[in-house]
C-alpha cells in the first residue's frame, strides 16, 4: 500500500517491490502507452487527492472561517460535511485499490514523472482536482498518456462533472475497465503558445485572456481566418468542447459535442463602436486563433485559477487544438447528464 507523497520508491501490497524512477520510465516506454479508446491496464495507479477546505485551513489559518466552524454557521457546516465526506471517500478508494491488488501511489499533486509511470490516474475530489491533474499528462508519439478517472469525494457539495463515480461505485468502474466493458473516451485539449513557444500545460477547459487586472480594458489585435481586427474589450474566452458548457456558454458561446476537437472563442463586452468592419465576436475553429497584445501586462488564466501566465506588449499568443486527446473514463450516464445540463439552451448548435 502507498502513503501520501513518499520518496521515489513505490510499494505493493502483494510483494515487496521497489525500483527507481528511471527504471519505471524505461519500463513504461518498453510496454508502450495508452491510446484513447483502447483497453486500460490497471497495474500501476496514481491517486491524486484534493486538500479539503479544512485541510487548507490547517495550513493557512483564517480566523473568520474558524469562527464559522465553531459556531456551526451554515457555511461552516457545509465545509465540515464536505470534509467528512472527502475523508471517508479517500479511505474507501484506498480500500478498493488494496482489494484489487494493484500498485498505487497517493499524492496531493501530480507531476509529469508520476504520470508517465502510471497506467491510470484517479483523482479524488471534484472537477478542480481533475483539471489540475490533467496538466501533468503529456501525449507522445506512442501514447496519449494515462487515462483519467475522477471520483467525486463530496457529492453533497460538488457537481463532479468529469467524475465517473463516487467512492462507493469505484470498484464497479474498475471491474468494467478490467473486463474491457469500459474504455477511455477522448477529451480534446488546447495548446497555447507565446511568441511561437508552446506552454507545456495544455488547457482542458478554457483560457481567459485579459488585462492583468481584469477590471481594466483588454487591448489587443485578434486574427483568425485571415482577418485581423483591433479590439478593446473585457477579454476573450477560448474554450474546448469540454469547457463549452462553462464560462464561455454564459458569455453567449455554443455548447459543442463533448468529443469534438474544435475550439471556440468568445469576446467579452467588446467595444463595437471602436471596431472597423464586422466585429469578430466569436465562433468555432480548428486552425489557429492569434492575439497580439496591446497591453504592457496581460494574463492568461488557464482552466480557471489553476495556472496564470503573464505576457507583455507586442507578445503574440496563439491557440490551437492539441495534436492528441486526453483519455477519460466517463460516467456511464454522462451523455444524459450533459443533455440535461444544456437542455433548453438556445446556444446548442444543430
Amino acid at each position: 500500500m502507498s502513503r501520501a507523497d513518499p520518496p521515489v520508491a513505490l510499494s505493493t501490497n502483494s510483494s515487496a517491490l521497489s525500483t527507481n524512477s528511471s527504471a519505471l520510465s524505461t519500463n513504461s516506454r518498453r510496454l508502450g502507452g495508452h491510446r484513447v479508446g483502447n483497453a486500460v491496464r490497471l497495474e500501476r495507479i496514481v491517486v491524486v487527492k484534493k486538500s479539503s477546505a479544512i485541510e487548507q485551513l490547517q495550513q493557512h489559518p483564517d480566523q473568520k472561517m474558524q469562527q464559522a466552524l465553531q459556531d456551526g454557521q451554515p457555511v461552516g457546516h457545509r465545509v465540515a460535511v464536505a470534509h467528512r465526506e472527502h475523508v471517508a471517500s479517500l479511505l474507501q478508494v484506498q480500500k478498493t485499490l488494496d482489494e484489487l491488488g494493484v500498485r498505487w501511489r497517493l499524492v496531493s499533486q501530480l507531476n509529469r514523472r508520476l504520470a508517465a509511470w502510471a497506467d491510470l490516474i484517479i483523482t479524488v475530489g471534484g472537477d478542480g482536482t481533475f483539471l489540475s491533474a490533467s496538466h501533468s499528462i503529456e501525449a507522445t508519439g506512442i501514447s496519449d498518456g494515462p487515462p483519467m478517472l475522477g471520483v467525486n469525494s463530496a457529492v453533497s457539495s460538488s457537481i463532479g462533472y468529469f467524475c465517473a463515480s463516487d467512492a462507493s461505485g469505484l470498484a464497479a468502474v474498475l471491474d468494467a475497465l478490467a473486463a474491457g466493458r469500459l474504455t477511455s473516451r477522448p477529451l480534446w485539449r488546447m495548446e497555447v503558445a507565446i511568441n511561437g513557444v508552446s506552454l507545456r500545460d495544455l488547457a482542458l477547459n478554457d483560457v481567459l485572456l485579459a488585462h492583468k487586472v481584469p477590471a481594466e480594458t483588454t487591448r489587443y489585435a485578434v486574427e483568425i481566418g485571415g482577418v485581423s481586427q483591433d479590439h478593446k474589450s473585457s477579454g476573450i474566452w477560448v474554450a474546448t468542447a469540454a469547457g463549452s458548457t462553462a464560462a464561455i456558454r454564459s458569455a453567449g458561446g455554443a455548447v459543442l459535442p463533448i468529443e469534438s476537437p474544435l475550439l471556440q472563442y468568445r469576446v467579452r463586452e467588446l467595444m463595437t463602436w471602436a471596431v472597423r468592419g464586422e466585429p469578430l465576436v466569436g465562433g468555432t475553429f480548428d486552425g489557429t486563433l492569434a492575439i497580439t497584445s496591446r497591453m504592457l501586462t496581460g494574463a492568461l488564466y488557464i482552466d480557471g485559477s489553476h495556472l496564470k501566465v503573464r505576457f507583455g506588449y507586442g507578445d503574440r499568443i496563439s491557440f490551437a487544438p492539441a495534436p492528441r486527446p486526453l483519455g477519460w473514463i466517463a460516467p456511464p450516464s454522462f451523455d444524459q447528464r450533459r443533455a440535461t445540463i444544456v437542455q433548453g439552451s438556445a446556444a446548442v448548435p444543430a
